[in-house]
């Protein structure tokens, strides 16, 4: 049952119905999942926005995936970035002490040098990231899609098993 409402939600993701910034803010909140270690406190806080925010969650799902496998390349730069902040500043010594001495600061496992540079990229790349989907999603739905429906492979397409299921699918969102 998850999956076909996930599948739902994908599918109605470019439809129209969901504003384009809404579906920009999902993607973005979920490419800092993405793009960090799993288990950190922080991790938890997004996914709890989530589900707080009117964000759309098909498009937090597809962020995860997508900066998921970006990450993998992004780690390097990460460590790095995470390494010069955490031992190569001295003058942060004092303050990262600090933070470690807290009750619940420990749990983000800023102490790691990936997550910290991760946790650091990602969020640079937040707002670039929801303005990027935005306008991708706003330059679908007036240009692409009426293109795209008039293609021959869409037609053929059209006329299968496949299509009459993503028909169904389509109409019950629209519903």
């Amino acid at each position: 049952m998850f999956w076909i409402k996930a599948l739902k939600q994908i599918i109605g993701l470019f439809s129209g119905k969901q504003d384009p910034d809404e579906i920009g803010a999902g993607f973005a909140l979920g490419s800092i999942i993405g793009l960090t270690p799993f288990n950190s406190l922080h991790n938890y806080v997004i996914l709890f926005l989530l589900f707080l925010l009117n964000v759309n969650k098909g498009a937090a799902a597809i962020g995860i995936a997508v900066f998921s496998a970006i990450g993998y390349f992004t780690d390097p730069i990460a460590n790095k970035i995470g390494y010069k902040l955490l031992v190569e500043t001295p003058s942060l010594n004092s303050f990262w002490t600090k933070l470690y001495n807290m009750p619940i600061v420990p749990f983000t496992h800023f102490n790691n040098t990936v997550v910290l540079g991760s946790l650091i990229i990602s969020l640079v790349l937040f707002i670039p990231v929801w303005l990027i989907v935005k306008k991708l999603t706003i330059l679908y739905r007036t240009k692409v899609h009426d293109k795209l429906i008039k293609w021959k492979v869409i037609a053929f397409l059209g006329h299968t098993k496949w299509y009459d299921k993503y028909k169904k699918i389509r109409d019950t969102i629209h519903d």
